[in-house]
């Protein structure tokens, strides 16, 4: 009896790590499925950082979504979901206007109703960027 449990927990493990090293295989040898398309892109008063309005898309399995990030002036927009607002819809038809009040404070010109998967209302820790809904 004793075997035959050893057995069952030895194919365990090694069924975790063949499991392990399949995970590891398909994530780094097959490209992400997402896109990110520039929609728009407005830099702050003191050109440190910018508002990214973007479309991402991830296939035909499912809709458009406009996203919004705020970035550093310099930095690519990476492929991933937006760090401050995502609503449904191509951003032709959907993005709101975008724009700083100031180095610390942007305005969204889109009024909150439900239908965002995301809606901050600030963002970062030391340089905080306030996020101000029309």
């Amino acid at each position: 009896m004793d075997f035959i449990i050893k057995l069952i927990v030895r194919l365990g493990i090694l069924a975790g790590v063949i499991s392990t090293f399949f995970i590891l295989w398909v994530y780094f040898t097959f490209p992400d499925m997402c896109g990110n398309y520039l929609h728009a892109e407005a830099y702050s008063p003191d050109n440190k950082n910018r508002i990214v309005v973007f479309q991402r898309d991830c296939g035909a399995t499912t809709g458009f979504s406009t996203q919004i990030s705020i970035l550093g002036a310099d930095v690519k927009l990476p492929n991933e979901s937006a760090n401050i607002f995502i609503i449904p819809g191509h951003p032709n038809e959907v993005a709101p206007g975008v724009e700083w009040l100031d180095n610390s404070t942007i305005k969204i010109s889109h009024r909150l109703n439900g239908q965002e998967y995301l809606s901050e209302t600030s963002y970062g820790w030391f340089n905080k960027v306030v996020v101000k809904y029309e």
